[in-house]
């Protein structure tokens, strides 16, 4: 079986996590939880700490979905020869409810480590949403699809610990994954940026 495959397989409850978030926070439901997780504070510099697009809602939807993900992709994994085998995680070694647990953490840190970022972005003066042209833009770009993967990698290591080359074909594909797949939610409408 093609490596590359196994990796996409393996990363594909985070990246089905992603795109249903991305619906989730723009369907009118849990219109309660759609509040900034700064609360419209401000650093000293008189800007916000991250901004209106970092709510409750995508925060806890992030870490709700992959939780379900994961569990789905053990569903699949004990229920199918198909599947068996196809993801990098040992799935049964899981319970349903380890499943869920280890699906939210990885979805927690997919959506801590998007924080620091959006922190940096609204120091330089960068809205929400939004970024700039020439290095700067290509750089924070690159760090935009970067930051989760990285989060995602750190907190994988509860249940699963990668060789070093699992560890750089999951970071290579995760940023180029998230790369196209935001490219996709923007052609659709349910992203305000391409990228």
């Amino acid at each position: 079986m093609n490596y590359m495959v196994r990796i996409t397989y393996t990363l594909l409850p985070m990246i089905l996590a992603g795109v249903c978030n991305m619906i989730l926070v723009k369907l009118p439901v849990f219109a309660w939880l759609k509040r900034p997780m700064d609360g419209g504070a401000v650093y000293r510099d008189g800007r916000r700490l991250f901004g209106d697009n970092k709510t409750w809602k995508g925060f806890l939807g992030m870490i709700f979905l992959t939780g379900f993900w994961m569990w789905f992709f053990g569903f699949l994994d004990t229920a199918f020869d198909w599947a068996h085998g196809l993801s990098l995680f040992d799935f049964e070694r899981f319970s349903p409810l380890e499943e869920w647990i280890y699906g939210c953490l990885w979805g927690l840190g997919y959506v801590l480590f998007e924080l620091p970022n959006s922190f940096v972005k609204r120091r330089i003066g960068i809205p929400p949403g939004r970024n700039r042209s020439g290095f700067v833009g290509n750089l924070f770009k690159f760090v935009d699809q970067a930051d989760s993967v990285i989060g995602c990698m750190l907190f994988m290591l509860f249940f699963y610990v990668p060789t070093f080359q699992d560890a750089v074909a999951i970071f290579v594909a995760g940023v180029v994954i998230h790369f196209v797949v935001n490219l996709m939610l923007y052609a659709v409408g349910l992203k305000g940026q391409a990228g």
